[in-house]
């Protein structure tokens, strides 16, 4: 794949660029809304302050190039032939090019909680029969707790008691176990992946719990190959083979409002940019606090930012060991407990104190994607172990402003406080790797602080605005805004978070902007891109250099077995 050419910008008689759409934010989101509307016909940019697109999607490569690690990309479900990422992917003619990997059907990922270790199976059936071989004296609450998780998630039409399960719906998760009688050991077996969207299962909606359970049951987990960043350059490509362009090292200032109504953006440093229709992927409090404005916001609006509550922020340790975990059958995914006290893990961290046991998820790129990944050369592995920590500036030893570089990086009570986090992390991961400090090659941490610098979200979140209620089904935010040519995209939109539903819901806010259906469209089979017209992927394709606009899209040479650079 070499590098694209794109045409030059349209000019106005004043001289500044003008664009039909410009879109905030190259997450999957919004690239996926700017290919869209690129492939169908619109001028479009898109503007990324950082020097990578493809948001929580990108990688980062260390020691020399030797190891690449995922931000953000472990595993997704809906990936299958029919499923919502295929379906998406179809109308731009990328589902050969972003290839899904499922992963170990006889168990995607590992449940570790004290006494227990567990399989998670595709299949409600599957699931809830494991369940029951692991906790046989709780076989009734299992059934009925199960039961009423799945005839919510799959939209069935219950033969008894449909108010009852409505009712269970909006309660929380640990109301219903508590009501179906369920042991602590049991309740953090189900609840154990709950880190998937980092909030307390006492303020989580049976549904919104149920619903990512069945996110995995139905068909599985995936994980692309060639690693995360896989999705941000095939997306790139549409968008600038099809007349749009991506800049890099943009960030946005404003997004500017004229008589009522969205007239393109000014970025950081005075230069404004054109547009008929401004499509925001970027962080939903920020874009209306600080890219909007208050003046623009209606007064609904205003309270609702004031109350708004965001999913507890990540810290993520990335380690490289000098051993081929798969010749060890260990696990490409797991979650590990320390404890049976999911619930109280929550309560600690939204006090703003991180217990000594940490909760940890382990990915392992290296087994996921054994050939066609670049994360380590034969014979070593790479670990992905994240958790979650206080979003509070105070706990990390930090000011409020981060927008003008790494300062705090240097200061020795943050580095004291990540360092003591890290170690709490591989604490934890070496209940399932025992040996893994001795194998350790490599290791980095990254906080909350370096997630909210980086992508610009509030309080380094990864997952948007919190599952409560009040911002769910149809009180979620809407792609469609009150002010006129201003659309939204991304995880805190009516689409929901995650890579699965932000690419499902680029396609629906490009539909939206341009009053299609573009979802019904394509599953009766429409494919707006011209595949002809994308750039031929040659063996020498890198990922990461085409994330890149402006880049020679080239792959350092391959290495050799035993190359110990």
């Amino acid at each position: 794949m070499t590098q694209t050419t794109t045409p030059p910008p349209p000019v106005t008689e004043a001289g500044t660029e003008s664009w039909d759409v410009v879109v905030v934010g190259a997450g999957p989101g919004g690239l996926t809304t700017a290919a869209y509307l690129a492939a169908t016909g619109s001028k479009v940019l898109v503007l990324e302050a950082n020097q990578v697109v493809g948001g929580s999607t990108q990688v980062f490569r260390r020691a020399g190039n030797k190891f690449e690690f995922d931000v953000g990309t472990h595993y997704v479900g809906e990936c299958g032939p029919g499923g919502r990422m295929q379906t998406a992917l179809s109308g731009l003619a990328l589902t050969e090019r972003i290839n899904w990997l499922r992963q170990r059907p006889e168990g995607h990922c590992q449940i570790m909680v004290p006494g227990t270790t567990f399989q998670t199976p595709t299949g409600w059936d599957t699931y809830l029969e494991r369940l029951v071989a692991a906790f046989p004296d709780e076989e009734a609450g299992l059934r009925r707790c199960v039961g009423i998780m799945r005839t919510i998630a799959a939209g069935e039409q219950p033969r008894r008691r449909p108010l009852a399960l409505l009712r269970w719906g909006v309660r929380p998760i640990t109301t219903l176990m508590a009501a179906c009688g369920l042991s602590a050991d049991a309740q953090a077996v189900i609840l154990a992946e709950n880190g998937d969207y980092t909030w307390p299962p006492h303020r989580t909606p049976t549904a919104m719990h149920a619903g990512f359970l069945h996110h995995y049951l139905q068909a599985g987990a995936y994980y692309p190959r060639g690693g995360g960043q896989v999705i941000g350059a095939h997306l790139t490509d549409v968008i600038q083979t099809h007349g749009g362009r991506v800049r890099t090292k943009a960030r946005v200032e404003r997004i500017l409002i004229e008589d009522g109504r969205a007239g393109g953006v000014r970025l950081r440093g005075g230069e404004e940019i054109r547009a008929g229709v401004v499509v925001s992927a970027a962080d939903f409090k920020k874009t209306w606090a600080d890219l909007v404005g208050e003046e623009h916001l209606t007064r609904r609006l205003r309270r609702r930012l004031r109350k708004l509550e965001m999913t507890l922020p990540m810290f993520a340790v990335y380690v490289a060991l000098d051993v081929d975990l798969r010749e060890r059958g260990t696990p490409p995914l797991a979650w590990v407990w320390p404890t049976n006290d999911v619930d109280g893990y929550y309560r600690e961290v939204a006090a703003g104190r991180c217990p000594e046991q940490m909760p940890v998820g382990i990915s392992c790129p290296t087994a996921k994607d054994p050939e066609g990944t670049h994360s380590a050369p034969p014979g070593y592995s790479t670990l992905e172990l994240v958790s979650w920590a206080p979003a509070d500036h105070a706990f990390w030893h930090v000011g409020s402003d981060l927008a003008e570089g790494a300062g705090y990086g240097r200061d020795e009570r943050y580095l004291a406080r990540k360092e003591e986090l890290t170690q709490r992390v591989l604490d934890t991961a070496e209940l399932m790797i025992p040996d893994l400090r001795e194998r350790m090659v490599f290791c980095e941490a990254s906080t909350p602080i370096t997630q909210e610098r980086f992508t610009l979200t509030t309080d380094g979140s990864c997952y948007g605005i919190a599952p409560l209620l009040r911002n769910l089904g149809p009180f979620r935010p809407r792609v469609r805004t009150h002010i006129e040519g201003l659309f939204l995209a991304g995880g805190s939109t009516e689409h929901m978070f995650g890579i699965n539903a932000t690419i499902w819901g680029g396609m629906g806010t490009a539909g939206a902007v341009l009053g299609r259906d573009l979802v019904q469209e394509v599953r009766d089979g429409a494919v707006f891109v011209d595949e002809a017209r994308l750039t031929p992927i040659t063996e020498d394709f890198d990922p990461l250099l085409a994330s890149k606009p402006g880049s020679v899209i080239r792959r350092p040479a391959r290495r050799r077995a035993g190359d110990p650079r």
